[in-house]
């Protein structure tokens, strides 16, 4: 393992400017009151409890998030103040700064911004509550049909919606139209074409390859692999023919082929998109928010929109339906909330479609595909045009799930990387992960 810092998907938006951040936002703190100033004198009326809300975010969603509230709209409406707590670092150290709260009966906030990890681990455990008596008759109708699927599957547990998304986004397939206009090629469109990349773009010499990936350990594999898995027509954690395929299909890439590189193995995001935009990747998966880092002050230089044109993605054994994937991130009410009554006020204003195009107006970190905010958005803008060529092509199908998703993407990776590096021959591998994900039921 390297010792530089590997940056998330989402750090890399502060970095970035997809989603900028602020610094240093005071939370509120009320003025301590003194035992003289509590007392009620005959004849007065008592002062009402001031009435808060806590909302827990990320850094990178400061700044929208802090402009979504400018209007006062909300409190003056509610007279209820909204409080902004930052969330700690990582979902690893999230998940432990909760569950200690909740096992204490509080809590750091009333509604967390959360991401697809663990919103699976707080709705099993328990930590969260159940939204869907707050949603209006008719709610799910502003959501397009993947974005329901997907909610199905990532927000709710035993039918239970723990979690509305606001974030939803997915990989994209990035190509360098210059190199492929200079060499007559046309953009690959299955598999059987990716296969054939490698000897038209490929030079290990000069450390160039058709296509790359991050693929390190620790996460990163195994969004590659559900990604592959999907265009094969499965899920990787049921160890199934399609995943037996994908193990082949990437192997294939990286060493008969000579494709994907192999050192993909060691890289992060970070190092994936350097090389793109080091002139080194002919093409690539990557979420969009590599697009940002192009456009950055660091690359004006280098961009060109024909290096970085997005296309729809090769299609796979199991069909153009399964593609491309999406994650999401959204808002859910902690079960041991100090302030119940306002967390369900605040909750029901920020889900409605009125809101939910003010929070995108207020930054992309709040895009998605609902009806009401693709139809509000700005057409010309590089990632509403994305959504929308993928929503409209029909190549978005549902993330490959697991009930135990932390714990058994550890086992799919070791398995894989032992694969890839010829540690382990196919079968053995299979039957290893196969028997290691059995413990985990």
């Amino acid at each position: 393992m390297s010792d530089k810092k590997k940056i998330s998907r989402r750090e890399f938006l502060k970095l970035t400017g997809m989603a900028a951040a602020g610094v240093g936002l005071a939370a509120y703190t009320p003025t301590p009151v003194s035992a003289a100033s509590k007392t009620v004198l005959k004849g007065m009326p008592a002062l009402r409890k001031a009435r808060k809300v806590r909302l827990a975010i990320g850094s990178w969603a400061e700044a929208s998030t802090k402009k979504l509230f400018e209007d006062g709209e909300f409190t003056k409406n509610t007279g209820i103040d909204v409080e902004f707590v930052l969330r700690t670092d990582t979902k690893e150290t999230e998940f432990t700064r909760l569950a200690s709260a909740v096992q204490s009966g509080t809590s750091p906030y009333d509604i967390l911004d959360f991401e697809d990890e663990l919103t699976t681990s707080f709705s099993q455990a328990g930590y969260m509550i159940g939204l869907d008596d707050l949603l209006p008759s008719g709610f799910w109708d502003d959501f397009s049909p993947e974005m329901v699927a997907y909610s199905k599957v990532w927000s709710a547990y035993k039918g239970e919606t723990f979690r509305i998304i606001h974030n939803w986004e997915m990989p994209y397939w990035f190509y360098r139209k210059d190199w492929f206009d200079e060499k007559k090629v046309a953009v690959p469109k299955t598999w059987e074409d990716v296969s054939k990349m490698g000897a038209i773009f490929t030079d290990a010499k000069t450390g160039v390859w058709a296509t790359e990936d991050g693929l390190q350990k620790g996460a990163l594999m195994n969004v590659y692999l559900a990604w592959i898995t999907l265009q094969a027509g499965g899920n990787p954690f049921d160890v199934g023919d399609p995943y037996k395929v994908a193990l082949e299909y990437i192997y294939d890439l990286m060493h008969k082929n000579k494709t994907l590189n192999p050192a993909s193995l060691q890289k992060d995001y970070n190092q994936q998109n350097a090389d793109y935009f080091g002139d080194k990747v002919a093409f690539m998966r990557q979420w969009p928010f590599v697009f940002d880092g192009g456009r950055s002050d660091e690359h004006k230089a280098w961009f060109k929109e024909e290096k970085m044109t997005v296309a729809l993605p090769p299609v796979g054994p199991g069909g153009k339906a399964g593609s491309t994937y999406p994650a999401a991130w959204g808002f859910g009410i902690v079960k041991t909330s100090p302030n119940m009554a306002e967390a369900k006020e605040l909750m029901k204003w920020l889900v409605t479609p009125e809101s939910a195009v003010k929070a995108m107006k207020a930054g992309f970190w709040y895009l998605n595909a609902r009806k009401s905010v693709m139809a509000a958005a700005d057409q010309n803008h590089y990632l509403v045009k994305m959504i929308k060529m993928y929503t409209d092509a029909g190549v978005i199908g549902v993330r490959p799930h697991h009930p135990k998703f932390v714990e058994a993407l550890t086992v799919l990776e070791d398995g894989a990387a032992s694969f890839f590096t010829d540690q382990m021959k196919l079968d053995e591998c299979l039957k290893q992960t196969k028997d290691r994900l059995a413990e985990l039921a």
